[in-house]
């Protein structure tokens, strides 16, 4: 069975919901997240693009994260696809209509990027199963308005950024811990074949 088919697999037994799809509705993307502290392996992200029965792309975000410190984390996608050091990563993604990237702009928790939070264990573990409809992987998103590309694949690409503190959505940020905090983890997003 080829990568993508058990893509598909993922994505219906992730959503509960068996859509029959063929192997060319699927795009995919993955992610080799490591430590901003010491570069050692954290974890996976794939993320698995799809049609939605509403005739919309959505987005299925899997993460995957050992070795990090027990409680909640903010989970983003940010703007730049470079992790070295983890503040090359820019600002939070956000393609929307404002243009505002940095998570201390109003349209916070309404970037594009943001994500809900995963939860680690007490042995440092954890993983994270969610759906977007506010990115796109393939290039253009023909289901959208023309001048409202969604794809996080742009000429910097993207990465996902696993913060230190969980992300408390609040929106008019006075605290810089609000959507999260520093960055503990980070991996670049690639498209797979």
């Amino acid at each position: 069975m080829k990568l993508v088919g058990i893509s598909a697999l993922l994505v219906a037994v992730a959503s509960g919901v068996a859509i029959a799809r063929s192997d060319d509705d699927i795009v995919k993307a993955k992610a080799r997240i490591t430590s901003c502290a010491d570069s050692s392996f954290v974890g996976t992200a794939v993320l698995v693009e799809r049609p939605s029965s509403e005739g919309v792309k959505v987005v299925d975000v899997f993460v995957r994260a050992q070795s990090l410190a027990p409680g909640k984390h903010a989970v983003h996608i940010h703007e730049v696809g470079n992790c070295a050091p983890c503040s090359a990563a820019g600002s939070h993604l956000d393609l929307g209509p404002f243009g505002h990237s940095t998570p201390v702009t109003e349209n916070h928790p309404y970037h594009s990027g943001d994500l809900v939070n995963i939860e680690i264990n007490s042995r440092g573990r954890g993983t994270l199963s969610t759906t977007t409809s506010r990115i796109a992987l393939s290039p253009d998103s023909p289901d959208r308005a023309p001048d409202r590309n969604l794809s996080i694949f742009d000429a910097n690409g993207a990465s996902i950024v696993i913060h230190a503190l969980p992300d408390l959505y609040c929106p008019k940020l006075g605290d810089p811990d609000c959507a999260g905090g520093g960055r503990a983890a980070c991996g670049v997003l690639q498209l797979e074949d």
